[in-house]
């Protein structure tokens, strides 16, 4: 009997020892598994958090293009960082692209160039000086600033620009020209005349404000930093028009009539000589 429970107490501890040997098997391997779950969640973590690090880069510019223009040798377009966004924490490029004939976009690109950094609400013209001999369609294409929630580009409108076949017989603008066009600008309204044998022109007249605490001088100088406040651009045939812009209601202000696409922002000189027409502005706060 004694014997008997020997063997019975011999084989219970040779079971116990041999479930202390599998149980820290299965405590090994169930830890080997938790460590790789534990692994696998902090790299989508930090994954995560680098996804929003990434996207908080976007500096909340928005730019789009608020107009075109096109004259006798170059095309443009007017960009513009939104009145609600931020201001760019950085320059973006453009691309001009051309086709002889359909969608500028499924061109070529002809040239490329920069934005600056715009403020709130500034604009920037972007020009390309066309060839003689690249008549076809015209398109401007720029990039917004990184991580920004839309497209991440924006396009111009198409400009068309058609072979010269005007006859070498009609007569050019000549200086002085406002007496060419027997032209008067009177606060926001301008009248001028289109001579018979000039055929269409394009003219535009538009109404700028001056930067806080400048007052105008002789002849509205200084005009280094006025910007656009209204303008209006449009082809003239021969006869006599009259257009208007609007003014605004405080401040000072310079109106300025001239040939060629509407100019956003004036330099030190203003408009070129062989371009302006005829000007008013206000020399009194009123």
């Amino acid at each position: 009997m004694k014997k008997i429970n020997k063997i019975s107490a011999g084989i219970i501890t040779a079971s116990l020892l041999a479930i202390q040997f599998v149980y820290p098997a299965h405590s090994i391997l169930a830890d080997t598994v938790k460590q790789e779950q534990m692994k696998k969640a902090h790299h989508q973590k930090d994954k995560n958090q680098a996804v929003k690090q990434d996207k908080a880069v976007w500096d909340k510019s928005s730019l789009s293009f608020i107009s075109k223009c096109m004259d006798s040798d170059s095309v443009s377009a007017v960009i513009k960082n939104g009145e609600d966004s931020r201001a760019m924490q950085g320059e973006v490029t453009y691309e001009v692209f051309w086709s002889e004939a359909g969608n500028p976009k499924n061109g070529k690109v002809v040239a490329t160039g920069v934005v600056k950094p715009l403020t709130s609400g500034e604009t920037q013209t972007l020009t390309y000086p066309l060839d003689p001999l690249m008549a076809g369609n015209y398109m401007f294409k720029a990039y917004q600033r990184p991580n920004h929630p839309g497209a991440g580009e924006l396009w111009s409108e198409s400009l068309t620009v058609k072979e010269n076949t005007d006859s070498n017989e009609q007569i050019q603008a000549q200086r002085p020209l406002d007496q060419f066009f027997n032209s008067s600008v009177n606060n926001g309204t301008a009248t001028f005349t289109v001579p018979e044998a000039m055929g269409s022109v394009q003219i535009s007249f538009s109404s700028y404000v001056y930067p806080d605490g400048i007052v105008p001088g002789e002849d509205g100088k200084p005009y280094e930093g006025q910007t656009i406040y209204d303008s209006i651009t449009n082809n003239y045939g021969p006869g006599t028009h009259t257009i208007h812009v609007d003014l605004p209601e405080n401040g000072y202000w310079q109106t300025d009539l001239y040939l060629g696409c509407s100019i956003e922002t004036l330099t030190e000189n203003g408009h070129p000589v062989d371009k302006i027409i005829d000007a008013d502005y206000r020399s009194e706060n009123e």
